[in-house]
């Protein structure tokens, strides 16, 4: 009881004195408030001492390199370190707000990297935007903002070889012929090999035909309207169905065996990306050429996606201008030339990819020309939702199931997973 009333007497000396006591000066909590964010805008514009950034491991020394030519020009040291791309977006969630995340880090996209709240957008004058390849910056950009700026553009291209087909065919009617007449597979050689189940790999041949993974109104994706069950997909996918009813592939082939059979010397032709060049290259000497996709029946040319890997400007850093400048340095056209000659990752420059180097190296030839039939990933978080759907659908499709109930299928877990999760 005693103890009950020692304490509320306590309590009403405290009310008592706060009564008393004189009135709150709130311009200090304003001016406090003021002197904040003065201190936030003078840190965006001040020249900080270093700036640090995420850069993809294999890639590194080659970024490192190039970064010294910023460093000599600004007199801000730029720090290194070597990232695995598929592990930075969990990464930043956890070290941006901490304090202890990159300037800049390197990644593939937009994705949900926006919605996350992990990046934040650019400002870049329009003449140097207007530099990069066509469809890059958009990969890059979200509901009209830049959040990143383009360093590599890729896509699918042929990869042949010459002891086996001496010119690159350039309709798939053509390319089946040549399936036919060097498949046998009790040997393991086929004419004609790629992932099928990897839809990464097998939209091209239905977008060739005119599907579309989302609609678009106004320049705008429409995730509700999911075009991987229409008439032209269907179409599509049926022509990838006909290549396993024919025997042409077996099912359940990965890249990684398409690619050693082919370097064995064992495969006329296969789908791969500019990342394997150098390996293909090693393997094959003389023998490998590269070309664009054949065109389908329709005389359309398979519709390949635009990869696009860039530098993203972290929501967290203290100094977004002289981290975009940096961004626009590595991306300039004298640092791609030498992360080009350094990585084999092809430049996100127009004026590097039209230069006659490019135009005349016929290995190089074959994606520069493929690159003019590619479009972006649709810049939507809810493009994440399609992969996997997709992945068993086209798995389904190569062991012989109807294609048009495999592909409506997967658009209903699409949109579940759309509803659940993207809305």
């Amino acid at each position: 009881m005693k103890k009950n009333l020692v304490i509320l007497f306590s309590l009403l000396l405290m009310m008592f004195l706060v009564a008393c006591g004189p009135e709150r000066d709130t311009s200090t909590e304003d001016s406090s408030s003021d002197n904040t964010e003065n201190t936030n805008e003078e840190s965006s514009t001040e020249k900080p001492e270093k700036l640090l950034i995420w850069a993809p491991t294999d890639q590194a020394s080659a970024v490192e390199e190039i970064s010294k030519g910023f460093t000599e020009e600004s007199g801000i040291t730029v720090e290194v370190v070597p990232f695995a791309m598929d592990e930075q977006e969990e990464a930043m969630s956890l070290d941006g707000p901490s304090g202890n995340g990159p300037d800049l880090f390197f990644q593939p996209g937009i994705g949900s990297l926006s919605v996350k709240g992990l990046v934040q957008a650019m400002e870049v004058d329009q003449e140097i935007i207007e530099t990069y390849s066509e469809g890059s910056v958009e990969a890059l950009s979200y509901e009209g903002d830049v959040y990143g700026l383009p360093a590599v553009v890729e896509s699918l291209a042929l990869y042949y070889n010459k002891d086996l087909i001496p010119e690159a065919p350039e309709t798939i009617a053509e390319l089946e012929v040549i399936a036919k007449d060097l498949t046998n597979t009790s040997k393991d050689e086929y004419g004609f090999l790629y992932p099928a189940a990897d839809f990464y790999f097998s939209f091209p041949f239905m977008a060739g035909y005119g599907a579309s993974i989302f609609g678009e109104k106004d320049d705008v994706y429409q995730v509700d309207d999911i075009g991987l069950a229409s008439e032209a997909a269907v179409k599509g996918g049926e022509l990838i169905k006909g290549w396993f009813e024919n025997g042409y592939m077996p099912t359940g082939i990965t890249q990684d065996v398409v690619g050693g059979l082919f370097n064995d010397g064992k495969v006329g032709a296969v789908v791969n990306g500019p990342w394997a060049l150098s390996e293909f290259k090693e393997s094959l000497g003389d023998k490998l050429g590269t070309a664009p996709l054949p065109k389908l029946e329709n005389g359309e040319n398979p519709i390949t996606f635009l990869g696009t890997k860039g530098w993203m400007l972290s929501a967290y850093t203290e100094y977004p201008q002289a981290a975009t400048d940096l961004a626009i340095y590595l991306t300039s056209e004298e640092s791609l030339k030498t992360y080009y000659e350094k990585t084999g990752e092809m430049p996100a420059k127009s004026s590097i990819l039209r230069s006659d180097e490019f135009q005349t190296d016929p290995l190089v030839k074959g994606f520069a020309t493929q690159l003019e039939h590619a479009k972006p990933f649709p810049p939507v978080p809810a493009l994440s939702a399609v992969w996997d759907p997709m992945a068993d659908a086209l798995s389904f499709i190569t062991q012989g199931e109807d294609v048009e109930e495999s592909l409506n299928n997967a658009v209903e877990a699409i949109k579940q997973d759309i509803e659940l999760n993207y809305k």
